[in-house]
């Protein structure tokens, strides 16, 4: 069944890629945009296979299958309309330059996976690394202290054990964790971590949790990262009804690429100092907690390219320090909650990219501090409403163009 969807998905992009490169030499009016496109499929179709082999769901490999199909109908359309009619000329230019847009996007992700796929020499941790850390010490002065304060793990293995010895590091304030990029590495032992005291930054990269009790126990900690990791059977099974003082200090909290992550589970609304909360490419987030308000002293929220994430929770508008929102490419939310003009300490808010935004809600009009709007040609018309209200807002229309890095990736 793989092998005919990779067929069919092939297929179906070089029948669509025919269609333009035929389409931009017949149809002078609309030649700008098609070579455009042109171009763009040609950098993806060298990678195309091997991108879909490494991330995408067999189910979304067939719903994009359907996607080309139905935007080949609006390529053969160009050769309908006419120079005279000037307005729906630009419409659908518009629609192409959307469309080359929404293909860059499309496979961003994948190319940063292929990107962290390649061979790097890097020093194997993977074999006892608790023989490692006292052979180190043979090669030193007889009074060195172990004062590090920055610590990487570069893991290759499969399973892996953080070992006891690192507990050796008591000054130790930043530790990153890197699994292997072909297949997460699985943490054992993360209850070393607990005789950290000094330990500020925690990033995980390329490796799967399986708790997330030890990392709780750290009360100094300030930023956490999750890039690439799963981590969704971890968060979602941790219950805290007692644990309201869990990670007193976090402000800042980031899941980047976390494919297995769907929701959030509502202890997170209890981490009272948190400032930061970024959550991107994150492509299986469908739901924020209910209790998201509850972060009362969080100043910024980027949801940047979660693709399903389906909407605000109502409790936004208690987020008084709110300062920031990137909801950019979140290309299911449809509707905002009324309460986003509760938002008095809004000031930049990021939505280019939601193709899905139908309209926006009348508390907009009470944004009273907002100063920027970073959005596309098609969201921009939705503040037209509020221009009244809004005057010292300044519209920012930007367009998604990733081409030029795409071709700097693939080359």
């Amino acid at each position: 069944m793989v092998i005919i969807t990779e067929t069919a998905l092939q297929f179906a992009f070089n029948e669509f890629l025919m269609v333009v490169v035929a389409q931009s030499t017949q149809t002078a009016r609309f030649k700008t945009p098609l070579k455009r496109l042109q171009n763009t499929l040609q950098s993806i179709q060298p990678v195309l296979h091997e991108s879909w082999r490494v991330s995408r769901p067999q189910k979304e490999i067939i719903v994009f299958i359907s996607y080309l199909k139905r935007e080949k109908r609006l390529v053969l359309k160009t050769s309908t309309i006419t120079c005279r009619n000037k307005y729906q000329k630009c419409l659908h230019s518009n629609k192409l330059m959307r469309l080359n847009n929404h293909l860059v996007k499309f496979f961003q992700t994948e190319l940063q996976v292929r990107i962290a796929r390649i061979p790097i020499e890097i020093d194997d941790l993977e074999d006892k690394v608790d023989q490692l850390l006292p052979a180190f010490t043979n090669h030193v002065s007889v009074g060195f202290n172990w004062h590090l304060e920055e610590f990487t793990l570069d893991i290759r293995s499969q399973n892996y054990s953080i070992p006891e010895s690192i507990n050796r590091m008591g000054q130790l304030k930043v530790l990153t964790i890197k699994g292997n990029c072909d297949h997460n590495s699985k943490l054992h032992n993360l209850s070393s971590l607990a005789c950290l005291p000094s330990l500020t930054t925690i990033r995980f990269e390329h490796v799967s949790v399986p708790s997330l009790q030890p990392i709780f126990a750290l009360r100094n900690l300030k930023q956490l990262s999750f890039v690439m990791c799963e981590i969704g059977d971890a968060f979602m099974s941790f219950t805290t009804e007692s644990n309201y003082n869990m990670l007193p200090n976090l402000t800042h909290l980031e899941f980047d690429m976390c494919y297995d992550l769907k929701q959030l589970p509502s202890w997170l609304c209890n981490l009272a100092r948190l400032q930061i909360l970024s959550i991107t490419n994150c492509h299986e987030l469908y739901a924020l907690p209910k209790g998201l308000g509850g972060l009362s002293n969080l100043e910024s929220l980027s949801l940047h390219c979660c693709t399903k994430l389906q909407e605000l929770p109502e409790s936004i508008g208690s987020l008084h320090s709110l300062s920031s929102i990137d909801m950019s490419d979140c290309l299911s939310i449809s509707v905002l909650p009324e309460e986003i003009g509760e938002l008095c300490g809004l000031r930049v808010l990021k939505m280019n990219g939601c193709t899905g935004l139908q309209q926006l809600p009348l508390s907009t009009s009470e944004l009273s501090q907002l100063e920027e709007v970073v959005c596309d040609e098609d969201t921009s018309y939705l503040w037209m409403d509020f221009e009244s209200d809004l005057h010292n807002v300044k519209i920012d229309l930007v367009e998604d163009d990733r081409l030029e890095t795409f071709m700097k990736i693939v080359c």
